[in-house]
C-alpha cells in the first residue's frame, strides 16, 4: 500500500492517493487511456516522517510553538535528507526500472487538495521531466512542499493541522504529444448536448488552454457519430513541445500551422472517449487530452456553465427539434 499503480486506484481513495491520483484512478476505471504512472501514497509519506522523527517537529509547528516559518525551513531540510526506509526503496527501484527510458512528471496529491472546503491549488510542487533515477529525490522534493512558507501559511491562517495533510505523490510518464487541447461533451458556444467539441493545437496543450492560439475546431456529432464541422485555424503559430524533459516554446513551422492538428480517426477516438466518461460520471464534462500514438485523457471536470444553466430550467432547447427527441429517447438530460 506504500505504492500503487494508479489504475488500481478509485475516487474514494482520496486519503491513501490524495485528490489528484484517486481522480486519475477513477478515469481509469470509467474507460478512459490515461498516461501510466503510480502513486506514492499517504501512507509511504506518514511512514517517511515518522521513520525520520519528522513528526515531532510537524507537531511543535501545530502548536506554534516557535517561529512558524522556520520550523518550517526545518521540516524541509529534514525531509530533503533523510532516510528513505528498505521497503519503500525497493519500490521506487521497481519505478526507475518500468520508466528507464521515460521522462516522468511528479506530481504533489495532498490528501486536502482540491477539498470542496479548500483549495490548494499551486501551493505544492509539481516536477516534470524527470529520470526514473531521480525520483527518490523529487518525491522528497514534494514532500518537503508540503511545507514551503505558503503552504504552511496557508495551512495555519485556515486552522488545517499541519500534522494531517498528508502528501501522496502521482509519478506518472509524460507524453510528448504529437496534438493536444480540451474537448466538451456539449457546445460550449451554445450548450448544444447532441454534439462533442474538440479545440486542438500541435504539441502540449498549453498554447489551447491558455488562449495563447486560435486553435482547430472539430465538432462531431453524437448521434451519428460524424465530424460536421472542421474549422482549421491557420494562427497556430506558437506551441509548447518537450525537448529532453524540459517544456519548449516554438513557432510552428508555417506548413504545419495551416494543417489540421488531428485526422478525423484521432477526432472520434477523442469523441468517443468523451462521451464515455459524459456516460460514466452522468453530466456533462470538459476534458484535457493529449495524442501521443493513442488518445490519452489527462484531466476531466464536470462542465459548469451550461450544466448549471439547464439546471436552473425546466428545458432547454438546443432549437433541433429532431435532436432534441433523439436525444431524450436515448435519455440524455438536457
Amino acid at each position: 500500500m506504500i505504492v500503487l499503480p494508479i489504475s488500481s486506484l478509485r475516487k474514494t481513495d482520496v486519503l491513501l492517493a490524495g485528490g489528484k491520483g484517486a481522480s486519475l484512478g477513477e478515469l481509469v476505471r470509467a474507460g478512459a487511456k490515461v498516461p501510466p504512472g503510480f502513486v506514492v501514497t499517504s501512507m509511504a509519506y506518514k511512514a517517511y516522517i515518522e521513520y525520520n522523527n519528522i513528526d515531532r517537529l510537524i507537531y511543535k509547528l501545530e502548536r506554534r510553538d516557535g517561529d512558524p516559518l522556520a520550523l518550517a525551513a526545518k521540516i524541509r531540510e529534514a525531509i530533503l535528507n533523510g532516510e528513505v526506509p528498505d521497503d519503500l526503496k525497493r519500490e521506487l527501484m521497481k519505478i526507475r526500472e518500468e520508466f528507464s527510458r521515460d521522462y516522468l512528471a511528479v506530481r504533489s496529491s495532498a490528501t486536502y487538495e482540491d477539498s470542496p472546503e479548500f483549495s490548494f491549488a499551486g501551493i505544492h510542487e509539481t516536477y516534470l521531466g524527470v529520470r526514473g533515477e531521480e525520483v527518490e529525490y523529487y518525491v522528497k522534493k514534494v514532500w518537503a512542499s508540503n511545507f514551503e512558507d505558503r503552504a504552511v501559511t496557508y495551512k495555519l491562517d485556515n486552522r488545517i493541522p499541519p500534522s494531517k495533510v498528508y502528501m501522496a505523490v502521482v509519478v506518472q510518464k509524460l507524453l510528448n504529444p504529437k496534438a493536444a487541447g480540451v474537448a466538451f461533451s456539449l457546445d460550449p458556444r451554445n450548450g448544444d448536448r447532441s454534439v462533442v467539441v474538440i479545440e486542438s493545437n500541435w504539441g502540449l496543450g498549453e498554447s489551447v488552454v491558455s488562449g495563447e492560439v486560435t486553435p482547430d475546431r472539430f465538432v462531431v456529432s453524437k448521434i451519428t457519430n460524424e465530424v460536421v464541422k472542421k474549422e482549421i485555424s491557420p494562427s497556430k503559430n506558437v506551441m509548447y513541445v518537450m525537448e529532453n524533459g524540459r517544456v519548449v516554446h516554438k513557432e510552428t513551422p508555417p506548413e504545419a500551422a495551416v494543417a489540421p492538428s488531428l485526422s478525423d480517426e484521432e477526432v472520434l477516438e477523442i469523441t468517443r472517449q468523451v462521451v464515455s466518461l459524459e456516460r460514466y460520471f452522468g453530466y456533462a464534462v470538459d476534458v484535457e487530452w493529449a495524442v501521443e500514438g493513442d488518445v490519452y485523457i489527462l484531466q476531466s471536470r464536470p462542465e459548469t456553465v451550461w450544466s448549471r444553466k439547464a439546471a436552473e430550467a425546466k428545458w432547454i432547447s438546443t432549437g433541433d427539434i429532431i435532436k432534441d427527441i433523439v436525444y431524450n429517447l436515448l435519455s440524455f438530460k438536457l
